[in-house]
């Protein structure tokens, strides 16, 4: 399962804008960094130039992604980028390496989830080489899983679309000029309006709950607000009740987070109450 990973530069999404991965006959060169694999230049000089073991460039080969704009959203685990294919705008989350990530103790969330092999579980275990690689590909195809479980459920969630390695693309909460949604925590809202969001929070909540699984980072840092809909982002530290003995700890946290973060917007609640009515609500 030995895979190639891409290194991100974060320093670099914050500051440059990425265009022109449009063209399917140009192919970038070699083991690159995010930055490098997009270019400036409509069209190559060098007919040489190739790039054969990008998730973006399989991503590519798809038809799931053509083109990379600018950077949406730089972080330690992962990246977001505004990218286009043939529908539109799409959202492009690449994960930084597992070797690098500052996300590294999720034995906690990983408890319970299948993986079917016993050496592979063996190796991610010991940290070996083979278990990172598979660590990386289990965590980036967890979120995937789990954005088209809660879609399905009904939850305000991005469509997942497509995942490659340890990219995937998903639909892009934004405008149609390519500008995205901000995150809730962004924001400084009316109090109709934060009550508003604050009510559509909730129900997204219980949704997810109702659907078996708690989201494991909830609060307003991980939900948009776009055209005046609470959008819930964010989700590989997704676990489920029935695999996990940690769901109603996670489950606690995340109501109270969700109060707490609300709080900045002027919205009061009661965190114990509100937990007691979810529960009431959970399927198992």
């Amino acid at each position: 399962m030995k895979i190639a990973l891409n290194k991100l530069d974060a320093e670099d999404l914050e500051v440059q804008n990425f265009v022109k991965f449009r063209s399917k006959k140009r192919k970038l060169k070699g083991k690159q960094s995010v930055t490098q694999l997009v270019s400036r230049a409509e069209n190559s000089s060098d007919p040489n130039s190739k790039f054969e073991n990008s998730d973006l460039n399989g991503l590519s080969k798809m038809g799931f992604l053509d083109e990379l704009i600018s950077g949406i959203k730089t972080g330690k685990e992962a990246s977001v980028f505004l990218g286009k294919n043939s529908d539109g705008f799409v959202a492009v989350k690449v994960y930084t390496d597992l070797r690098v990530r500052s996300f590294k103790r999720d034995a906690s969330y990983r408890e319970g989830r299948f993986i079917g092999d016993s050496r592979i579980e063996k190796a991610i275990e010991q940290g070996s080489q083979k278990g990172l690689d598979a660590h990386q590909i289990l965590w980036v195809q967890e979120e995937f899983r789990q954005m088209k479980h809660l879609y399905r459920h009904g939850v305000e969630v991005p469509k997942a679309i497509a995942v490659n390695g340890i990219s995937l693309v998903m639909e892009f909460i934004g405008d149609e000029n390519g500008n995205p949604a901000p995150r809730i925590s962004d924001l400084k809202m009316e109090k109709d309006e934060a009550d508003e969001a604050f009510r559509q929070s909730l129900q997204n909540l219980r949704l997810i709950v109702k659907s078996g699984r708690v989201h494991g980072d909830y609060s307003t840092f991980n939900i948009l607000w776009h055209n005046e809909k609470a959008v819930v982002i964010d989700f590989p530290q997704v676990i489920e009740f029935k695999n996990n003995q940690n769901g109603e700890t996670f489950l606690e946290r995340d109501v109270r987070s969700l109060c707490k973060s609300f709080m900045r917007q002027g919205v009061k609640a009661d965190a114990g109450k509100i937990l007691r009515e979810v529960r009431a609500g959970e399927r198992r």
